[in-house]
């Protein structure tokens, strides 16, 4: 068994080595998520001005909704490939009258989108997208 000198010396050493692990630890996670922030999300070819272009362009109103005045957003939530294929679509977020339908045909009729990477290979990475529904 220790005596109280002992586990005061104990005590003093790990508190005073308790920062230096986590300052250690913070620098690490900081590290890594910057260097996570360098690699390019999988992206629409021509970005968002062009993503909101294709949905406004190829947004078939479902007439359902249109005769209940339902309007709100439906996320949907799919794969990119390493090819930049849409893969595995599915709703995140419903709103029903036939919006769900209509958000998963648009995603799975998108033209190949531009894959991401992490740690600077190309993978096959998730994304979520808002569609919105909103009448005139």
């Amino acid at each position: 068994m220790l005596d109280r000198s002992k586990l005061k010396k104990v005590l003093l050493i790990g508190a005073l080595l308790l920062p230096a692990v986590v300052a250690t630890q913070t620098i690490y996670a900081q590290s890594k998520s910057a260097k996570k922030d360098l690699d390019p999300e999988p992206e629409f070819v021509g970005g968002k001005p062009e993503l909101q272009r294709y949905i406004d362009a190829n947004l078939r109103y479902p007439e359902k909704a249109k005769t209940s005045r339902k309007e709100g957003v439906v996320y949907v939530s799919f794969t990119v490939s390493e090819t930049g294929k849409i893969e595995n679509a599915k709703i995140v977020r419903s709103i029903g009258m036939g919006c769900d339908e209509e958000a998963l045909r648009l995603i799975n009729e998108m033209p190949v989108w531009t894959p991401g990477k992490e740690d600077g290979v190309v993978k096959a990475l998730p994304v979520v997208i808002p569609i919105a529904f909103r009448l005139p």
